[in-house]
């Protein structure tokens, strides 16, 4: 009898145990449906987690938008829980940027599609929603929102149709916003029945996830539909040769099937009592996503995923088709394995590091860190050059590039609106970028910047876009004919994949990085984020091209592990096997001590600056400045207050008593901090510094040395 090693492990097999008694019955009474009993395993074996809710497969705790799925699965297929108050109270206290897994972090916008998944779960657990009525009453229109990122202030057309959709839920009075949205509807409605983000005035075509969702909150505000018939044609339209929809008719960019679009074409036309025009195609379809583990994936040979899953169960429901499954075989789809890993190495690269300020302070931070590639933001030419050359000199054994974004650039995509933050990117070192983007269309983008940008070996990465139906968009067209090369996920003190979780369905195409995007003038300022997330790649070698290898073969993840993560080690994305293979060689990349809060920061940053280092701060005219930083407390490029003081230098065993500078903003915060020191004729040679610094929150004492060579003047 195998023994049980832990704690976790009885955990683990409490939660199956409880599983198998609330679902017994009914797996008992659907045994002959085989596709039934598979999918239900999926759900248990791959989604099911100790803390009462689902998640996504690769992944340790339970989410919101996995739970939505799976109840949403359940409640299509009749089988929900008998006993379902743990469920209830998962899925009431874990909002992903407020709820007990608030890892998220707080965002500029409300991604109120969260709270109608929390609505809409509850109501199929027939649970009461009405403590949602206050929120939900006071939501307003998000036009202007800045961090929409939409430079004509258009709110984001799905999470603006949430107010009228979640009323309707909550059966709420809609007379004091009618006006307002009935206009606003107006306004989106094209005259094909359609909707998109855009106010029809500036032209382009709808899209069919903002088509389902204008379609549902018209249903809300003027209980009726207009355009009914050529809504329909629209939709129909959108349907492809193999059965699946694509996002609109005949499209120019990312023109794939999707299940997600075609759950919403499903949708969208059932509201108009209609149905696709080649029904039994679009079941095909369907079926075609259904994988040997139970589960479905978004898109033929792709592996499941929990949404996909609902998505696929509900469309067949819509259609009064699950019987169709009945019939049908398995099918197993030869999802793209990892090549080889045998003598790969796990190497580390931060993705919009620093690139201005003191480039001897980073590569300080690369050697302590043990950071590999360091992406530059912000920098030129002569500062990855002179960075280079210091880390080269020293034997630092890390390679800097660029890894930018378009500051005050933007670009146009049809119906949707001009973006920013879309735009960042990655290149060689030496390569140089002319962002000459303007705000006009993507097509253009594409032949001035993105080509020219793959033929120098670099690509672009998504930062941020909380406009799923336009970023589904942008990445169907990537994966399709290249582009963004990766989607950023752990980034300051957020998880986008938590709140943006839309994202997941691209786990198994593109590949998730944490992205630095860093702020201010100063690496050593960074240092905590520096010290608390990073990408991890698998390769022979820490050059760039074989990053970039990595990045084409999804041999990358993102790692966080500080307290925004409370500790624990979140590793997102990566392609079959490679998490395990990371997470087996924890002991070679791990930038924390034994204690799991210990992180290894840095407490001071000692550097000898002369006339010639024109990137560095407090530059002497002649001879050499010691220059100290020491560690302050602090969210980001804001300091707070200092955590650790210098006590003693010594220059050539000599004790010196140094001058303290702070520098502050106009507001009065502080901006920089550090100690000098003036060497006014030093020796040509070497020379060898000794500091004492003291940590002010535990009174403990380091003791930290250096040296640096004089050349004369």
């Amino acid at each position: 009898m195998r023994k049980i090693s832990s704690k976790t492990e009885l955990i683990r097999l409490g939660v199956l145990f409880i599983f198998s008694i609330l679902y017994l019955p009914f797996l008992s009474a659907q045994s002959k449906y085989s596709w039934k009993t598979a999918l239900l395993n999926y759900i248990n074996k791959d989604l099911l987690k100790q803390d009462g809710g689902y998640g996504w497969q690769d992944q340790p705790d339970s989410h919101l938008t996995p739970t939505y799925a799976v109840v949403g699965i359940l409640k299509n297929l009749d089988g929900l829980p008998g006993k379902k108050e743990n469920l209830i109270d998962f899925v009431r206290s874990h909002h992903p940027q407020r709820g007990k897994n608030k890892e998220a972090g707080p965002s500029g916008t409300e991604e109120r599609d969260l709270v109608f998944q929390q609505m809409q779960s509850l109501l199929w657990l027939n649970a009461d929603i009405s403590s949602f009525k206050g929120e939900v009453l006071a939501w307003k229109p998000q036009n202007n929102k800045v961090s929409n990122f939409e430079e004509h202030g258009y709110p984001v057309f799905l999470q603006e149709m949430m107010t009228p959709v979640c009323r309707g839920l909550l059966n709420a009075s809609f007379e004091d916003v009618q006006e307002h949205f009935s206009t606003y509807l107006q306004s989106r409605r094209r005259p094909n029945g359609s909707f998109n983000n855009t106010p029809v005035t500036d032209g382009g075509d709808g899209n069919i996830i903002n088509t389902y969702w204008g379609l549902f909150g018209s249903k809300v505000v003027m209980k009726k539909q207009v355009n009914e018939k050529e809504a329909i044609e629209w939709i129909r339209s959108s349907q492809l040769e193999n059965g699946g929809f694509t996002h609109q008719p005949n499209p120019v960019i990312g023109g794939n099937d999707e299940v997600a679009y075609t759950w919403a074409a499903v949708r969208a036309l059932k509201l108009l009592s209609s149905q696709p025009l080649k029904r039994a195609a679009c079941i095909r379809y369907i079926i075609s996503l259904h994988n040997d583990d139970g589960g479905f994936g978004n898109r033929p040979g792709l592996p499941s995923t929990p949404m996909a899953a609902y998505y696929a169960i509900d469309v067949l429901k819509t259609l009064d088709a699950l019987s169709s499954l009945d019939a049908a075989s398995f099918v197993k789809y030869p999802v793209k394995k990892a090549a080889s890993l045998t003598g790969m190495k796990v190497f580390t690269v931060q993705f919009e590091a620093s690139g201005v300020g003191s480039p001897a302070e980073a590569v300080m931070l690369a050697d302590s860190l043990d950071i590999d590639l360091w992406g530059t933001k912000n920098s030129n030419k002569a500062w990855r050059a002179i960075a280079q050359k210091i880390a080269d000199e020293k034997k630092v054994p890390v390679t800097f590039f660029q890894a930018d974004e378009a500051y005050g650039k933007s670009v146009t995509l049809e119906g949707h609106g001009t973006f920013s933050h879309i735009m960042d990117y990655i290149a060689p070192a030496t390569a140089t970028r002319e962002l000459a983007l303007d705000g006009s269309s993507w097509q253009r983008y594409r032949q001035s910047f993105i080509e020219p940008l793959l033929k120098d070996g670099g690509a672009l990465v998504l930062q941020v876009t909380n406009n799923e139906p336009m970023g589904r968009m942008i990445l169907d067209e990537s994966v399709k004919n290249g582009g963004f090369a990766a989607i950023s996920t752990i980034h300051f003190g957020q998880n986008f994949s938590f709140w943006l979780p839309w994202l997941h369905e691209y786990r198994h195409q593109l590949p998730f990085i944490a992205l630095q995007d860093a702020h201010g003038t100063e690496s050593w300022w960074w240092a905590d984020e520096l010290a608390g997330y990073r990408t991890l790649f698998l390769a022979k070698n820490n050059s760039y091209e074989a990053m970039m290898e990595a990045l084409k073969n999804n041999r990358i993840v993102a790692v966080r592990h500080d307290s925004v993560s409370d500790y624990k080690t979140r590793i997102l994305g990566g392609a079959d096997g490679i998490q395990a293979f990371i997470r087996a060689r924890e002991t070679d990349w791990r930038w924390w001590k034994e204690g799991a809060r210990d992180l290894n920061r840095p407490w001071a940053a000692m550097t000898a600056v002369s006339h010639n280092d024109s990137f560095e701060v407090a530059r002497p005219l002649s001879g050499v400045n010691i220059r100290i930083r020491c560690r302050w407390a602090g969210v980001r490029q804001t300091l707070k207050e200092p955590m650790v003081i210098l006590e003693t230098l010594k220059v050539d065993n000599l004790e010196v008593q140094t001058k303290y500078v702070e520098k502050k903003d106009k507001n009065g915060s502080f901006t920089d901090s550090y100690y000098i020191y003036p060497v006014e004729k030093p020796a040509k040679g070497r020379h060898t510094l000794e500091a004492n610094f003291r940590n002010l929150r535990d009174n403990n004492v380091r003791k930290m040395t250096s040296e640096f060579v004089y050349s004369g003047e």
